[in-house]
C-alpha cells in the first residue's frame, strides 16, 4: 500500500449563496504508512474541518477521499461507521472518555463495537494500557486520572482496533510541555511509526515539530508546505508574540 490516507482536491463549504464560507479549499494530501504529518495554522484556518473529513466525521463538499486504497467519499451514511471503526483511531484534546467506565473499560468498549468482546477485548486493552505505563490504573475512573493519564487511555482506545490511520486534534492542548511530549513520543515512535501507521496531527503546539516527518501549514483553508508568516497564538522559531 503506497498511501494510507489520500485527499484529492478536497473542499468544504458551509452555507449557500452570499453567506457561503469555504472552510477547506481544494486540499490534496497523501500520507504513507509509518509517516507522521503535522498540520499547523491559526485558529479558524480549517484544521479541524480538514481532520474531520479525513476521519469520515464530515462529508466533503467536493473532492475525493481514500483510506487504505478505498474510495470512501461516496460511501453511504450507513456504511461510514463500520469503515471508521476499523480504519481510523481518534485522539482528542478533551480526551472524550466515558466517565462511568474505568480506564480498561474505555478501551474495551471500542473493541466491543467491532465485535471483539470478552477475554480477547480485555487482554488487548490491558496490553495497550500496560505499554502506555498505566498497568496500575486499569480500574480507575477518568475522574481519578491525571491529564496525562487520561490522554494515554485515549491513545489506547484509538489504537484498540489496530487502525492503519491515527488522527489527533490538539492532543497536547490540555497537557504541560513535558507530559505532552512524552505522550506524543509514545504514539508516534512506540505505537505509530514502528507499526506502519499513518498519523496526522492537527496542532498549535510548535514543540511537536521535531517528531514529525512533514510539517504542513493550513491558512484560509489552503494547505501548503511553505511555512506561514502568521504569528498568532504561539511563537514561531522562538519569536514570541508582541
Amino acid at each position: 500500500m503506497d498511501t494510507i490516507l489520500e485527499l484529492e482536491n478536497i473542499s468544504k463549504v458551509y452555507g449557500r449563496g452570499h453567506t457561503a464560507v469555504k472552510a477547506v479549499d481544494n486540499v490534496s494530501l497523501q500520507v504513507k504508512p509509518g509517516e507522521i504529518v503535522l498540520i499547523m495554522g491559526p485558529s479558524g484556518s480549517g484544521k479541524t474541518t480538514l481532520l474531520s473529513m479525513a476521519g469520515l466525521l464530515l462529508r466533503p463538499t467536493d473532492g475525493h477521499l481514500r483510506i487504505n486504497g478505498q474510495e470512501v467519499s461516496r460511501f453511504s451514511e450507513r456504511q461510514l461507521p463500520a469503515l471508521r471503526l476499523h480504519n481510523v483511531g481518534f485522539v482528542f484534546q478533551a480526551y472524550n472518555l466515558l466517565g462511568a467506565l474505568t480506564a480498561v473499560e474505555n478501551v474495551e468498549v471500542v473493541m466491543n463495537m467491532a465485535d471483539v468482546k470478552g477475554k480477547a477485548a480485555r487482554t488487548r486493552a490491558v496490553e495497550l494500557l500496560t505499554r502506555l505505563g498505566l498497568e496500575h490504573r486499569l480500574n480507575h475512573l477518568p475522574a481519578d486520572l491525571s491529564g496525562g493519564e487520561k490522554q494515554r487511555v485515549a491513545l489506547a482506545r484509538a489504537l484498540a482496533n489496530n487502525p492503519p490511520l491515527i488522527l489527533a486534534d490538539e492532543p497536547t492542548g490540555n497537557l504541560d510541555s513535558k507530559i505532552g511530549h512524552e505522550v506524543m513520543e509514545l504514539l508516534c515512535c512506540g505505537l505509530g511509526r514502528d507499526q506502519g501507521r499513518a498519523i496526522v496531527i492537527v496542532t498549535h503546539d510548535h514543540r511537536l515539530r521535531d517528531i514529525a516527518d512533514r510539517v504542513l501549514w493550513l491558512e484560509d483553508g489552503k494547505l501548503s508546505e511553505k511555512e506561514s508568516n502568521w504569528n498568532g497564538d504561539y511563537a514561531w522559531h522562538g519569536v514570541t508574540n508582541p
